[in-house]
């Protein structure tokens, strides 16, 4: 992270990796199955998400003018509980919105002509160099000033909200929580950062939903994205985690991923590849009917394995020893359903290449 802006908040290569883990479909037979209940799933929580979104833009511009009122005086906004209860708000959203999208992620970053919204609103980093992996956008903050490819927007909002990034932060504490007690965290965010942030989140989300009601889902996108997503298990998701505060403690020096657990996400995307699968499904069973069962099966048993993990660290802490085990576990898993997905695509003759 050392050689990246505060803001990075990478999981994933940038589409150029993607497509050189997935492979691009780009053929398929005539007869196909039904993928709308893909498009179902994606559209409904994205209604999820840009209500969230909708949210935190509202109670970003309500904090931004409660620090405008008060000339910016953070000293003095950290002593008012109608502050706290807008930031609360603020965070509550932001917690409802980051999910929300874990959960379509699969599909938007798998896409082609959904995954650079993946790049923008989650996956990309921070650089004024540009490349591949920065995120292609700019925050006009009020006032006019301009933040140069800050980051992605759930990473610049997360930065922002939990004081994590202080180029995105006041630098004044204040109770958040309203416990009495001063807490890791408890920052009161740069108010035109978060304003033009949240905005943004708001803007870009909305254009991913007009960009997901255009979509038509074929075989080349679905197997595309699960031959693309599914073996990121190990690499992406369990890398985060193993250096995130939720395995490291104090000791992370990460700047993202500290409100929610890296495997919370990975439940989110594994269950949008058993969404993606199972569009797939009918298909597949009609040519092999074991192998459909294999995948099926894999699935719902990576999906399982992760939701006990995450019960579990509700209760415990997992030790860097353990999450590497559990990494390779995973992993292991990851690599067996691509294989099978993989199979299963050249049955239907759908040609990844």
């Amino acid at each position: 992270m050392s050689s990246r802006a505060p803001s990075s908040r990478a999981r994933r290569p940038a589409r150029s990796g993607l497509l050189g883990l997935a492979l691009l479909a780009t053929t398929a037979t005539a007869q196909n199955a039904d993928l709308s209940g893909v498009k179902t799933y994606l559209t409904t929580r994205l209604a999820t998400q840009a209500s969230a979104a909708a949210a935190l833009s509202r109670a970003a511009d309500t904090y931004h003018a409660q620090a405008q009122k008060r000339n910016f005086d953070y000293a003095a906004l950290a002593r008012d509980p109608q502050v706290r209860a807008t930031l609360q708000a603020a965070r509550t959203a932001w917690q409802k919105a980051s999910p929300a999208y874990e959960n379509i992620e699969g599909i938007v970053a798998g896409v082609d002509s959904l995954a650079p919204f993946d790049v923008i609103l989650d996956a990309g980093t921070s650089g004024q160099q540009g490349g591949p992996d920065v995120a292609p956008i700019d925050l006009t903050l009020p006032g006019g000033r301009v933040l140069k490819r800050p980051g992605n927007l759930f990473g610049v909002t997360e930065g922002s909200l939990w004081g994590t990034v202080p180029a995105f932060s006041s630098g004044v504490k204040a109770d958040l929580n309203g416990n009495g007690r001063l807490e890791s965290g408890e920052v009161l965010p740069d108010a035109p950062t978060l304003k033009a942030a949240a905005a943004a989140l708001h803007t870009q989300t909305l254009a991913l939903q007009k960009a997901a009601a255009r979509w038509t889902p074929t075989r080349p996108d679905v197997f595309g994205a699960l031959v693309g997503n599914v073996p990121t298990v190990g690499p992406v998701f369990f890398e985060d985690w193993k250096t995130s505060p939720f395995v490291l403690g104090s000791a992370s020096t990460r700047r993202d991923f500290v409100v929610i657990s890296r495997l919370n996400d990975l439940g989110g995307n594994v269950r949008s590849w058993q969404a993606m699968y199972a569009g797939l499904s009918p298909d597949v069973r009609a040519r092999n009917a074991a192998l459909d069962t294999q995948i099926t099966a894999g699935l719902n048993e990576l999906a399982q394995f992760v939701t006990t993990l995450v019960t579990r660290e509700r209760t415990r802490h997992y030790t860097p020893e353990q999450a590497e085990a559990l990494q390779r576990e995973a992993q292991n898993r990851a690599t067996v359903i691509t294989g099978r997905v993989t199979q299963a695509a050249a049955l239907l003759n759908v040609n990844l290449q």
